[in-house]
C-alpha cells in the first residue's frame, strides 16, 4: 500500500515544458471549475468522502438491501447474548450445518448440529491479532469508528 499522500484538488502550481502542464493556462480554460472558484478543497474532499463513504445509513429505496447502516457497530450482536438453542446453532460462532432433508428448504427443519468441537470452540485464528474469539460488538463498534485515511497497512481503527 502506497504511503506517500495522493494528490487531490490541491495540486502545485506548474508551469509549461517538458512533462508538466501551465496552472495559469488550465485555470482560464476552465473558469467555471469549483477546483479554481475556492469552492472546494482537499479537506471538502475528505468531508464529503467521510460522509457519503464511511458514515450514516444509506436507503436504496429498496432497491437491494433498503436501508444500510454503514455504523455497523450500532447493530452488532453481543456473542453472549446469541440464544444458540432458538437459532439451532451449534455456537455463536458457526452456522448450522446440516440439512433440512429431503424435499425442504426450511431452515427450522434442521435437526441439531452434530456434535463436534471444531463447531463449539472456534479456536484462534492463524496469523497477528486478537483472533476469533473477539467478541463482534466491541470489534464492530472499533471498525465504525474508522475515518477518512485510517485505513491504512499496520494501523487499526479506533486503536
Amino acid at each position: 500500500m502506497a504511503t506517500h499522500k495522493q494528490l487531490m484538488v490541491e495540486v502545485p502550481i506548474t508551469i509549461r515544458g517538458l512533462g508538466s502542464s501551465d496552472t495559469a493556462t488550465v485555470n482560464g480554460c476552465f473558469p467555471a471549475s469549483p477546483i479554481h472558484a475556492g469552492e472546494i478543497n482537499d479537506q471538502s474532499i475528505k468531508e464529503q468522502a467521510q460522509l457519503l463513504i464511511m458514515d450514516g445509513v444509506v436507503n436504496d429505496a429498496g432497491h437491494t438491501f433498503g436501508e444500510f447502516n454503514r455504523d455497523y457497530g450500532v447493530d452488532a450482536p453481543v456473542i453472549a447474548d446469541v440464544d444458540i438453542g432458538a437459532a439451532n446453532i451449534p455456537s455463536p460462532f458457526v452456522p448450522n450445518p446440516t440439512s433440512p432433508g429431503p424435499g425442504s428448504f426450511n431452515d427450522s427443519d434442521k435437526p441439531p448440529a452434530p456434535d463436534a468441537d471444531h463447531l463449539v470452540n472456534p479456536g484462534d485464528q492463524w496469523g497477528s491479532g486478537v483472533g476469533s474469539t473477539l467478541d463482534v460488538k466491541p470489534s464492530s463498534e472499533a471498525q465504525s469508528t474508522g475515518e477518512y485515511n485510517d485505513f491504512q497497512l499496520g494501523k487499526a481503527p479506533g486503536a
